[in-house]
């Protein structure tokens, strides 16, 4: 998912300052307007200020990418006695947000995916 600022569609001078709330793209960054100031604010903080119903799905991301799993089916090889079961879901970090789903398991081999949003969304995950 790319974020919500590109591509960036038009470059122009401010003449004058935006309304309050406007977030605007600086060359170090990003900002919004706050009492009539530019405030500077992360990526992510911008973000969710221009698109606040995405927020939610941006930070689970954030969370499979952070835990290194892969969108695409992948092969892991899992110590002997594992408990993978094909059809489950399986926290892939410590903080229990991002998930993996098990397709089938083949003796030790297990092939997995990280969960997608709506999956984790149905798993009742919450960010």
């Amino acid at each position: 998912m790319a974020g919500v600022f590109f591509p960036l569609r038009r470059v122009e001078r401010l003449e004058s300052m935006p309304s309050e709330g406007t977030v605007v793209a600086t060359r170090e960054g990003h900002a919004v307007v706050r009492g009539g100031a530019l405030v500077p604010v992360s990526e992510s903080e911008a973000e969710d200020l221009v698109d606040p119903a995405g927020a939610a799905e941006r930070r689970y991301r954030a969370a499979v990418v952070a835990a290194g799993w892969p969108d695409a089916l992948t092969r892991i090889v899992a110590p002997a006695g594992h408990d993978w079961q094909p059809g489950g879901a399986y926290p892939a970090d410590d903080a229990e947000v991002a998930h993996v789903y098990c397709e089938r398991v083949q003796g030790r081999h297990v092939y997995v995916h990280a969960c997608t949003y709506p999956e984790a969304v149905n798993l009742g995950v919450t960010v």
